[in-house]
């Protein structure tokens, strides 16, 4: 009795460690297919969250000029670091045009996000790679979106629902999935540290 039972528990282990596995590949297929934009206003005044805004429809204004037309995820990062220098300035001009004299800080990289639901697909937390814009001391309200795809402005896009039917199947059928479990983010974790020794 005891040698089935300790088969068993040997099988149930191996096959949550299987499930595991492939829910960490998921994520992860998931953090390299999008590109996040995060902006973070100076406080949360009305004039500086309106000074976010006008900083990122800016930004959106010019993002197809950023990234190129098909350009894969890694192209679409390398685009963005290459004009890097451009955006801040595209920042900095928005602000300065509408009165406002805070700086603007751009970056690029890696960073945290929460779950995030849009209309028609939710995207998991995760660590993604992201356009950041800080504007002055970025200690007020956020926005951010997915610009690649670009999804930022989904109800103006006419190619959106094409765009939202090539992401993962993990963002279109959330549902179906335990998207934050805290073995799965130790998991990660080990996985990382594995990874870098």
């Amino acid at each position: 009795m005891k040698y089935a039972f300790r088969l068993l528990a040997i099988l149930f282990c191996a096959v949550l460690a299987a499930n595991l596995l492939q829910t960490e590949e998921m994520l992860e297929e998931v953090e390299h297919s999008v590109i996040r934009l995060h902006i973070l206003a100076d406080s949360d005044s009305t004039a500086d969250q309106t000074h976010k805004l006008l900083v990122r429809d800016a930004l959106l204004a010019h993002a197809d000029t950023w990234i190129p037309a098909g350009a894969d995820w890694e192209e679409g990062c390398e685009a963005l670091r290459s004009h890097l220098p451009e955006i801040q300035q595209t920042a900095q001009d928005t602000l300065r045009d509408a009165g406002c004299g805070d700086s603007v800080t751009v970056s690029f990289g890696e960073a945290d996000f929460p779950v995030r639901e849009y209309s028609g697909f939710t995207l998991p937390a995760g660590r993604y790679q992201a356009l950041r814009v800080v504007i002055g001391s970025g200690s007020g309200q956020n926005w951010w979106c997915v610009m690649y795809p670009a999804l930022c402005l989904p109800a103006a896009c006419d190619g959106a629902d094409s765009t939202v039917s090539d992401m993962p199947a993990l963002t279109k059928e959330p549902e179906t999935y335990e998207l934050r479990l805290k073995c799965v983010d130790m998991l990660r974790a080990l996985l990382r540290r594995l990874r870098g020794a």
